[in-house]
């Protein structure tokens, strides 16, 4: 039953604060901070006021406090995602290490392909990048083959494993091999960087890496990485994926390689007034000839700003798909608590180069917020969402799904399906027709079938498309690859 209660706001406030304050002269500067308060100002405190009063379960002060404070956030976070509210700096998900076996994977044949594995891990030395994970054993309990389960039910299984006193043993493709490796979770810290060529007299001393993250040391980790070589020609910096950190890593690595007076980022509040900018003030700590940086969608932050200056700054070209574009900055507040709130506080401009394209406005400054950064030479095949991992064993797919679907079969397959679901090209047909090809392709007739009893793409189809689709991923990130480093 709701009871209706009218309230005068004003007063509510100022009898809930006077309650806790003694001597008329703190009560009158009470009322008169109260009342220069804008009504959306007076309404949050009567708000917070009577849910502690009269709510029933209101009379918990550090409950009521924690919810407020989380239900603001969550209000702006519906606009910005990059705003929110945690109980720990920890939970805010900016540490690179953490507790687990230390390697990264990727769905793949219904198994996981090994992607990366973190040199400090329990992984290190036992599992590689390309073996593929097609099952597990917990202990004593019964062998889980990724075969038999769908994508979600796997997840779950590696999520149920939290402890790290349990052994899990892996059952592992290594090329042409099937090998076990037994492991418990334990602490790790993620790479920095990888090295992926090193300079020869073959590759024209070349050396190519692969920057991970802006979290962290990565400025230092390329610094000593860069320490180690000598006469090196041309620099290739990976940073596909790289979805940034922080700015200030961005602003030093930046600084190992861009010319004296480099603008290296700036910040803009809500209002275009400069609130921080920073410049090289320094020579560059290598002179290296010729500078290469691969970007795609997922090159985001902190990642463009450092591309940004490398533009700018230095004899640097850039190569693959359109970045992000997430020219904002993110400040924290921390409280008694240990509570910490992250907010979007600032725009981040970067220079412009020399004969400048992407921008033509007459400001010497720009920000790439919801644009990105157009490389110089632009891969002619965004192969962007092959690196996704599909699940169609579920029926009800969405209309952008069964898009997706042809839009991968096309790209493995050119010609061979339709383009668009329409009157004619229905998607349940088009899985018959990819289930027939697959039979007679991997010389299997239980393809054939193409659906489970819920509807949804057979297990053992959708298993062979992850695979396929993913191939063809790594395959063109390899294109784009060996187009740079010629």
């Amino acid at each position: 039953m709701a009871v209706k209660k009218s309230h005068d706001f004003t007063g509510q406030i100022v009898v809930g604060l006077l309650g806790l304050l003694i001597g008329a002269g703190v009560a009158t500067a009470v009322v008169s901070q109260i009342m220069r308060l804008s009504p959306e100002q007076r309404k949050l405190l009567d708000e917070y006021q009577v849910l502690k009063d009269e709510w029933l379960y209101g009379d918990s002060k550090e409950y009521l406090n924690d919810l407020a404070c989380k239900g603001l956030v969550y209000g702006a976070a519906s606009e910005d995602p990059y705003t929110f509210y945690t109980a720990t700096m920890k939970e805010q998900g900016l540490d690179t290490s953490g507790i687990g076996f230390g390697f990264a994977r990727h769905y793949y044949d219904g198994g996981f392909y090994i992607n990366r594995v973190f040199k400090d891990s329990p992984a290190h030395d036992n599992i590689y990048p390309k073996d593929i994970i097609y099952g597990l054993k917990i202990e004593n309990q019964e062998y889980f083959d990724f075969k038999t389960h769908s994508l979600s039910e796997i997840e779950t299984k590696f999520n149920s494993i939290t402890s790290s006193d349990v052994k899990v043993t892996f059952k592992i493709k290594r090329g042409d091999s099937i090998v076990e490796t037994t492991l418990s979770k334990g602490k790790y810290t993620e790479d920095f960087l990888d090295i992926l060529e090193t300079p020869t007299s073959f590759n024209n001393n070349t050396l190519s890496i692969r920057v991970n993250t802006f979290l962290g040391s990565p400025s230092l980790a390329l610094k000593s990485t860069l320490s180690n070589y000598q006469n090196i020609n041309k620099l290739i910096i990976d940073l596909r994926g790289n979805g940034g950190g922080y700015i200030n890593q961005a602003s030093e690595m930046a600084k190992l390689f861009v010319k004296k007076g480099t603008l290296l980022y700036q910040l803009r509040n809500k209002n275009q007034k400069v609130t921080r900018e920073e410049y090289q003030t320094n020579e560059p700590t290598f002179n290296i000839p010729s500078y290469s940086i691969i970007m795609d969608h997922n090159t985001a932050s902190a990642s463009e700003s450092f591309t940004l200056a490398m533009r700018a700054g230095c004899n640097t070209t850039t190569y693959g798909l359109q970045s992000h574009g997430k020219g904002i900055a993110q400040e924290f507040r921390q409280y008694e608590d240990g509570s910490i709130l992250r907010y979007t506080s600032n725009y981040v401009y970067g220079a412009k180069r020399e004969n400048e394209t992407m921008d033509t406005s007459s400001d010497k400054y720009m920000c790439i917020h919801e644009k990105g950064i157009t490389p110089d030479v632009v891969y002619d095949y965004d192969y962007s969402f092959l690196g996704s991992a599909l699940d169609y064993s579920s029926n009800g797919i969405s209309e952008f799904g069964q898009q997706r679907f042809l839009d991968c079969l096309n790209s493995l397959y050119p010609g061979e399906y339709p383009t668009s679901i329409n009157s004619t090209s229905h998607y349940t047909d088009i899985i018959k027709a990819y289930g027939l090809n697959m039979s007679i392709k991997y010389e299997d007739e239980s393809l054939k079938v193409a659906f489970n009893e819920k509807g949804g793409m057979l297990k053992a189809l959708n298993d062979i498309l992850n695979k396929e689709i993913y191939d063809k991923y790594l395959e063109e990130e390899m294109k784009v690859y060996n187009k740079v480093s010629k």
